[in-house]
């Protein structure tokens, strides 16, 4: 039985993502595999390209073009026990001489691999390999260990995970998420990372195409654009560590997640302790950045103690960013309790 499903949510036409693809296919035939291409580019050339192309694949054409929902399409049809997202710019590789990780034999506690991850950038090529693994044994010192060493880069988000825990993490946050933003992959791994650790596969090379986040002034554009694609203003990057605390928060409080009550109150202590206490430093550093309100609300919670009760004031400085996200935030929070 074939343990891995490489799931690509594609856009870009034959030519753009044509490599990204071969070399998806390819890994997937090497491994005994299977390589979920859902394709909303509406390129016939494309299509008539890949759409037979090798037993492995399996080629779905979503019927709308909303970028979550190609994402979606593609996991909908993952059978296998682990899966790995794909960015149809990116190169996937199965390193000469390495024998891959034998999934079928990790441990529960296990919740993903990490490959050999490449930072590429279309001027410089390679311009780094990241090796590193995520090991504390307790769910909060994996927090604070994936912060110190991501070191502002989310490239991990592009691993192999268990199908049966980012899969339905991916299904709440599509059907119920208030924005269902790019911006959120933080709190998407770190919600992860709370159920177990991360190995590393030396024998898969995983190479990122940087694309956009390569220089700074595109960086400072690409965050702008995950928020306006959603509909959020621009202001709303000056939120971005409060929303983190909050979407790992509500993504902590499913019912379904394989983690203890002591254990999820801990992350939920340190979520605190990294992620808002950063929206509260940062909001204090640069005061001229909010407004009256949102400021009176950061003193509540230098003054709180209480976790629920920080969380709801969090809540109702998610109104701060936009009028009416604080209520559906709400809903998100209820149908998270559910799941």
């Amino acid at each position: 039985m074939s343990q891995l499903s490489i799931c690509m949510p594609s856009n870009r036409n034959l030519k753009q993502s044509r490599r990204s693809i071969e070399s998806a296919i390819a890994y997937a035939e090497a491994v005994g595999g299977r390589f979920i291409l859902s394709d909303n580019s509406r390129d016939p050339e494309k299509r008539a390209y890949f759409e037979r192309r090798s037993p492995c694949l399996t080629y779905v054409v979503p019927d709308n073009d909303d970028p979550m929902f190609n994402m979606m399409t593609a996991l909908s049809k993952v059978e296998t026990p682990f899966l790995l997202p794909m960015g149809d710019d990116d190169e996937v590789y199965l390193l000469d001489g390495e024998t891959p990780v034998d999934l079928s034999t990790l441990p529960a506690d296990v919740v993903g691999v990490r490959p050999r991850t490449q930072i590429w950038k279309h001027d410089a090529g390679v311009t780094r390999t990241e090796r590193f693994t995520i090991d504390s044994p307790a769910a909060d010192e994996r927090i604070v260990e994936y912060n110190q060493k991501a070191k502002g880069n989310n490239t991990i988000y592009y691993s192999i995970y268990r199908t049966g825990l980012f899969k339905p993490l991916l299904e709440l946050f599509n059907v119920s998420h208030p924005t269902r933003g790019g911006y959120c992959d933080w709190a998407i791994c770190l919600s992860l990372f709370a159920c177990g650790t991360m190995v590393h596969d030396p024998s898969m090379v995983y190479r990122y195409d940087m694309g956009r986040w390569a220089q700074q002034k595109s960086i400072d554009d690409t965050k702008l654009f995950l928020y306006r694609m959603v509909g959020l203003p621009d202001s709303a990057e000056n939120f971005w560590a409060l929303l983190t605390f909050v979407d790992l928060y509500i993504f902590l409080m499913r019912g379904s997640l394989p983690i203890t009550a002591q254990d999820r109150e801990k992350v939920l202590m340190m979520n605190c302790r990294v992620a808002l206490a950063t929206f509260v430093r940062e909001a204090r550093a640069n005061p001229e950045r909010f407004d009256e309100t949102a400021l009176y609300l950061v003193e509540l919670i230098e003054n709180e103690t209480d976790l629920k009760t920080i969380f709801q004031i969090a809540l109702m400085l998610t109104d701060c960013v936009q009028p009416g996200l604080k209520e559906r935030y709400v809903r998100f929070f209820q149908a998270a309790v559910a799941a």
